[in-house]
């Protein structure tokens, strides 16, 4: 047996607790094949699976703490459990591990406002902080361009915190400052450019920001009443984003 057909059933028997078909794919003599089956029931190899899974659940716990927080234990043990039993949850990069994890999250949640408000703050947190490590002042003078085209940035989101005073109340009564957020019906924008993340953005940012459901040329966005200094300030901030045919060529030479 190859080494690289070991480390890969070794690997689906701790990442795929609750499957039988680790040995897929692979191919194993008789003898290999018995070994693995039988290393399954051994007393070490439960332990490292144990610790394997504990160390997953206790990354998916980080990644999403203050969604979580708001759920009851089953729910959330339940959560998890299905996270990990995906084969999720072993990733080397924790960023990109844990925004998978809310969106898995918040495939559960939506139809339960309150919950998947706070999911999609949590979400747009870790996006906008992702985005800082890539992000780059752009060149705003591209937006005078007569093919000028602008899309919502790629590291930015909107989280409006409104619902109704008597669903929050419940939902997010030992989270005081949720609370709060909800109660003021706050809506913030993320964005990697900006120095802290977020801003609450003015009306006319919020417009430009619900008309960028698809692409638009900027052409169009100004005659429908976009300012240009509001475009300019979006993309200064990474909130919005020049659409990838209109980046300047690298300079060659």
């Amino acid at each position: 047996m190859g080494l690289i057909d070991f480390q890969t059933v070794l690997g689906r028997m701790l990442r795929d607790q609750n499957r039988d078909d680790h040995l897929r794919g692979v191919n194993l003599e008789e003898g290999e094949n018995r070994y693995l089956k039988n290393l399954q029931d051994t007393d070490e190899f439960r332990f490292y699976a144990s610790v394997q899974r504990s160390w997953c659940i206790a990354r998916a716990t980080k990644a999403a703490h203050l969604t979580l927080s708001l759920l009851s234990p089953e729910e959330r043990d339940r959560l998890l459990d299905e996270w990990v039993d995906s084969g999720s949850g072993a990733q080397s990069f924790f960023r990109v591990e844990a925004e998978m994890f809310l969106d898995f999250i918040g495939g559960y949640l939506s139809n339960r406002p309150i919950e998947l408000t706070v999911c999609q703050f949590e979400r747009a947190t870790l996006r906008a902080s992702t985005g800082t490590t890539v992000f780059e002042s752009p060149d705003v003078a591209s937006l005078q361009r007569s093919d000028s085209c602008v899309r919502r940035g790629d590291y930015a989101a909107v989280v409006r915190f409104d619902a109704d005073p008597e669903q929050w109340q419940t939902s997010v009564q030992k989270h005081e400052r949720l609370t709060d957020l909800f109660s003021a019906g706050l809506i913030v924008m993320f964005s990697p450019g900006n120095p802290q993340l977020w801003h609450e953005p003015s009306a006319e940012e919020l417009d430009l920001w619900d008309a960028l459901t698809t692409p638009a040329p900027v052409t169009t966005l100004v005659a429908h009443g976009h300012a240009l200094e509001t475009l300019q300030r979006l993309l200064n901030d990474g909130a919005i984003e020049l659409c990838p045919q209109e980046q300047d060529p690298p300079h060659l030479g």
